[in-house]
């Protein structure tokens, strides 16, 4: 697999999801360098997410993570949901927050499930940038198509929500925490069925309700920023 291939398949599908984001926003588009500096911010959070993690084995978790995500038993589970889902979820959402602080452009419901989800885009292009060049044929494909989307959907929750209490002037951290909770729980136990060749279809089943949820929400504020004929 050459370098261009690789970067291909990382950029492609983060490409092709930036602007179907944006085409369900159109009625109140954000600006393309907008968009692009979210993405670029949650490439960097991965890239701060990995160097991060390597350090664990300060506080007694081994650096060679596989003994706890292949070996099936309730210490992975627990391993994927409170280490991998826990801290890729926060890394995401405290680069959102720098954005929503930041960027002026943050003004409607719907960009919650925006920003938080192109975060995730960038976030998931710099594990593929570490990871793709280790993995070939349909393997690699497979990482480079689901990892952008399966990213995006888990941070489209407390993004949402997070948007939302934000644009409110809503102080209210409780319901931030109950629905970041919901996400990187629900990620960790995607992971973990997604590692068993008997559980995989459920880890499909997690990832289609909260896309079916996502695609009515998204539907809702399109609805609601059409101009009227």
């Amino acid at each position: 697999m050459t370098i261009g291939l690789i970067i291909a398949a990382i950029i492609s599908p983060a490409i092709f999801w930036i602007f179907y984001f944006r085409y369900k926003d159109r009625f109140s588009p954000e600006p393309v360098s907008i968009m692009g500096g979210a993405f670029m911010i949650g490439f960097a959070s991965g890239h701060i997410y990995l160097k991060f993690i390597s350090f664990l084995s300060g506080v007694g978790i081994p650096a060679d993570q596989s003994y706890f995500i292949f070996n099936g038993s309730l210490v992975s589970l627990v391993y994927l949901i409170f280490v991998v889902g826990f801290f890729e979820e926060l890394f995401k959402l405290f680069s959102f927050i720098f954005i929503v602080k930041w960027f002026r452009n943050f003004d409607e419901k719907i960009d919650g499930i925006i920003y938080s989800s192109i975060v995730a885009l960038g976030f998931a292009a710099y594990e593929n940038f570490m990871y793709l060049p280790y993995l070939s044929g349909a393997e690699l494909i497979g990482r480079a198509i689901a990892s952008p989307l399966t990213h995006s959907v888990f941070a489209s929750i407390w993004g949402h929500y997070t948007g939302i209490l934000i644009l409110n002037k809503n102080k209210n951290y409780k319901k931030v925490l109950i629905v970041f909770t919901i996400s990187f729980f629900l990620h960790g136990i995607y992971d973990y069925l997604s590692l068993s060749s008997t559980l995989r279809i459920l880890s499909s089943l997690v990832i289609l309700l909260i896309w079916v949820w996502r695609i009515r929400v998204l539907e809702i504020e399109t609805k609601r920023l059409m101009p009227e004929l």
